[in-house]
């Protein structure tokens, strides 16, 4: 194998790995000095190491329903925006004071009751403690103009369909799971309009929910604030020259009990009277087109046996880096390379293997730093875990087949 196939082989090791269980990876805290802090108070590293490695922990505790936040920190790798961030709450429950940590994209949290930091404790004249809020409310707004206004309407554009606009205030976290279900003349419909996740940002939050009529006939579903707004236009096929939403109450509570239909859209070429009671299906016989609305709050998970979810691909990285230059990896065949990582030897590695370079692996907010050697013969790859001193060996063929080599 020529020398730059043998580099090739190398960075192939690198395509998408990541950390579960695996016998050849041992995934460790980014060092706290090397997080970045994007929000909160400016912690001291001493205590910024302290509770990030509370973080690391399996959950022992549950945050009390009535808490006060005293502060918040978000932290994030300084370079790789893709691997997330994870946001460090600091709480008082009466004398009790507690951590909670909880990474981006996920729906857990991991909470932990701790001595009182002194550095933090300032933060606590004027936190008054509160009941949690866990419920999502949706409240009628008439106000069109106030909506135009607000998220800037181009009524040449779009305009902004009556009795469609609600104002809501989610909980502290968690998110919104939307999906549809749509009745065509008379008939339930396969899943036609993919389901959308609006997370909350670790804060209750107040913002507007509202449909639009574009120019061209196709209804956008809309919801967020006036800085952070989510927009979903819906395919032409729901498109028509009338546009209308049944009656609905005033307010809708959803409470992570269970999914419950927020509205139902109602897209015809005819003229739309009264809907009244009348089933979905029905009105889709007589309209053409129903898109049933249907919201389920999902609150973030917090028992004491809670798991932390499987990474995914998204929020894992590698680089290579070899004569000062380095190199990001990814590959179709990341599963692959994970299931052969699992099944790997650890040995002693050969005197005569000669140095290809060094990896580095993310995944979140964790790291690995492992030295890449090939045997002479180019039969073998190993790896070096830098801090552990561990080892393993690849068979190179076996990786070949899977980097296309």
């Amino acid at each position: 194998m020529r020398p730059y196939c043998t580099t090739l082989l190398a960075l192939g090791i690198l395509s998408g790995c990541g950390a579960k269980d695996m016998n050849a990876l041992e995934m460790r805290p980014l060092a706290a000095s090397s997080l970045e802090q994007i929000s909160g108070i400016e912690l001291p590293l001493e205590i910024k190491q302290h509770i990030l490695t509370y973080c690391e922990k399996q959950p022992t505790d549950v945050l009390p329903a009535r808490r006060a936040k005293l502060t918040e920190a978000t932290f994030v790798h300084p370079v790789y925006e893709e691997l997330g961030g994870k946001t460090v709450s600091y709480w008082a429950s009466g004398d009790s004071r507690y951590v909670s940590c909880a990474n981006s994209d996920e729906q857990f949290v991991r909470t932990f009751e701790v001595e009182p930091l002194a550095v933090l404790e300032s933060a606590r004249v004027g936190a008054a403690e509160t009941e949690a809020r866990r419920a999502m409310t949706f409240e009628s707004e008439s106000d069109v103009s106030y909506i135009n206004e607000l998220f800037h309407i181009d009524p040449i554009h779009e305009s902004v369909i009556p009795g469609s606009m609600f104002r809501y205030e989610t909980p502290e976290s968690g998110s919104l799971y939307v999906t549809y279900e749509v009745k065509r003349n008379g008939r339930t419909m396969d899943r036609m309009i993919e389901p959308g996740l609006f997370v909350f940002n670790g804060e209750r939050t107040s913002g507007h929910s509202f449909l639009t009529r574009l120019a061209d006939g196709r209804v956008s579903l809309q919801i967020g604030t006036d800085v952070q707004l989510e927009r979903k236009v819906l395919p032409d096929i729901f498109s028509g020259e009338y546009v209308q939403l049944d009656s609905s109450e005033e307010m809708i509570v959803l409470d992570g009990s269970k999914r419950q239909l927020m509205k139902r859209v109602i897209v015809s070429d005819d003229p739309i009277t009264d809907v009244g009671d009348e089933s979905s299906l029905t009105l889709s016989e007589r309209y053409g087109t129903v898109i049933e609305v249907w919201g389920n709050v999902r609150l973030p998970l917090t028992t004491t046996l809670m798991m932390p979810s499987p990474a995914s691909d998204r929020i894992r990285l590698a680089t290579y880096e070899r004569d000062g230059v380095t190199g990001h990896l990814d590959g179709p065949n990341t599963q692959a390379l994970f299931a052969l990582l699992a099944d790997v030897e650890a040995g002693k590695r050969p005197r005569e293997a000669m140095y290809h370079g060094t990896i580095t692996l993310y995944e979140r907010l964790s790291e690995q730093t492992l030295d890449v050697y090939v045997t002479p013969d180019n039969k073998d790859v190993w790896i070096v875990d830098l801090d552990s001193g561990r080892e393993h060996v690849l068979d190179a063929d076996q990786l070949s087949q899977l980097v296309g080599i």
